[in-house]
């Protein structure tokens, strides 16, 4: 199967830096060609492809992947990513670029280099702007006369330049790397005032309108069978309406022409921005080419919703723990929207999956849904590399240790046990409201940064028939390369929502 190809190349961009030679830099055409920009957009998405479907591929979904994209996060993609969102932030100000990084430059590093660095960057920052701006106030506009497939590819080219340039700041990793995060940990006794109420009855939590009116649809563009456009709407999510950057909902559709019955809401994993990335075919069209609606949500922190100062996903563990919980609690409320909307546009029945982060989002759905009304409950869910109890994920999980989460919580006056009492309010429930047998669990084996013991042991809790249970031997990275090879999670998934 190539249904989610696409999907794996941008998540394995997110941790394969393209590191220079020490004190070399990087100029614009540069940018674009680590990116596969300067003659074809596509090229890179190609060689991924072929990579994944060849026997080379099967050796990617093995135990080793996961500790050296771990290896490859902490020296490369983070520091390079943590520089990228300070500059940012900064623009042109090199004073507060410094006051930013959270490190001490060499002199090396006087007032007119890094000027001409910032200002490097600074074009592409504001090219992709510039052309999402333009994208976004046309696309939503149906008198608008620009061709909707232009603008998508104008801006995706523009957001993918924009994310190579933190190659630009590759010379400034030495001697010293900057932190992983920009953390600002929530203060335990300010959670507590601020969440009182939720923490006696988190059920509250989930409690939202479900306004489909608020659902604003773009123009479409149709290309190799498919027709492509997106949904806008104001945040139902209370507390991610205080979050800058993340107050509007931004989600894709793609579908086949000749229309299709089932439909599939499909969220991303931690750091993975595919709507910026240009590439041939993203996850959308791939599984829409297998006969499903497909709609992609953006995750709250991550690309069209990224907050000002921060790196795509870096709020949601830098800003912990409120950040997380308002993420996964907003994000389940706000696939509600989604179903919803689907199931008043469409017929037929409408599923929801997670991998990895937006596991717990469609955890949290298939534990609450009996709070929202019946046309936004999904008829089914999926749940991949998922685990259990968040707090065992920040305290047992290994991506959580080596950005160092569990002992910036410390610092900051958390304990486990104060921690495992918020982490209740987005826990799995002990039964799901979905019924058992409409819920697919795709799980490897040797998973340590979303630990596989929890999650194997939340599968057994919630009875899933062992015919919805997939495991695999193998870790966190080796889950989205296997699922370009075997379909079968994604048949079963199918069946079990039309009550096969």
């Amino acid at each position: 199967m190539r249904s989610i190809r696409a999907w794996v190349t941008g998540s394995l961009a997110s941790i394969q830096g393209a590191p220079l030679r020490k004190g070399s830099t990087v100029d614009d055409d540069a940018a674009k060609r680590i990116c596969g920009q300067a003659k074809s957009p596509a090229s890179g998405a190609v060689s991924m492809n072929g990579l994944f479907d060849s026997p080379v591929g099967a050796l990617l979904a093995r135990p080793w992947l996961d500790p050296v994209g771990l290896y490859g996060l902490r020296r490369w993609y983070l520091p390079l990513s943590r520089l990228w969102a300070a500059a940012n932030l900064a623009g042109l100000d090199v004073a507060r670029f410094r006051d930013e990084i959270g490190i001490a430059l060499p002199g090396f590093w006087s007032e007119s280099r890094l000027q001409r660095l910032l200002a490097r960057h600074g074009r592409a920052q504001a090219r992709a702007n510039e052309v999402r701006n333009a994208w976004e106030a046309a696309l939503f506009d149906p008198a608008a006369g620009s061709d909707p497939e232009r603008l998508d590819r104008e801006r995706r080219s523009a957001a993918t330049v924009h994310l190579a340039s933190r190659a630009f700041f590759y010379p400034l990793l030495f001697p010293i790397r900057p932190p992983l995060a920009r953390w600002r940990i929530d203060a335990p006794e300010r959670v507590e005032r601020e969440l009182g109420h939720e923490l006696e009855n988190p059920s509250t939590l989930y409690v939202a309108p479900i306004a489909l009116e608020s659902v604003s649809i773009s123009r479409s563009f149709v290309k190799d069978g498919l027709r492509e456009y997106w949904l806008r709407a104001p945040t139902p999510a209370a507390r991610l309406r205080q979050r800058p950057g993340s107050e509007i909902l931004y989600a894709r559709v793609v579908e086949p022409v000749g229309g299709t019955i089932d439909t599939l809401i499909f969220g991303n994993g931690l750091c993975v921005e595919s709507e910026l990335m240009s590439m041939e075919r993203g996850p959308g069209p791939q599984l829409a080419a297998t006969g499903w609606r497909v709609i992609e949500p953006v995750s709250p922190y991550h690309g069209l919703r990224a907050m000002p100062g921060f790196y795509g996903g870096e709020p949601f563990f830098a800003a912990s723990p409120t950040s997380s919980l308002d993420l996964i609690a907003g994000q389940a409320i706000e696939s509600a929207l989604l179903v919803a909307w689907a199931r008043a546009r469409f017929e037929g029945k409408v599923a929801l999956a997670g991998i990895s982060m937006s596991s717990f989002v469609a955890q949290l759905a298939a534990s609450h849904c009996h709070l929202w009304p019946s046309e936004a409950r999904p008829d089914a869910a999926m749940l991949i590399s998922h685990s259990g109890r968040v707090e065992d994920v920040t305290f047992g999980g290994a991506l959580a240790a080596m950005l160092g989460l569990d002992r910036a919580l410390v610092e900051a006056g958390w304990t486990r046990e104060s921690l495992a009492r918020l982490s209740r309010m987005i826990d799995p429930a002990d039964a799901p409201a979905l019924p058992p047998s409409r819920i697919v669990s795709a799980l490897g084996e040797t998973d340590r940064w979303v630990p596989y013991r929890d999650g194997l042991a939340l599968a057994h809790r919630w009875g899933l028939p062992e015919d919805n249970q997939f495991r695999y031997r193998f870790g966190h990275l080796g889950m989205p390369v296997q699922l370009t090879r075997d379909s079968s999670p994604f048949v079963r998934l199918r069946q079990v929502m039309n009550g096969g």
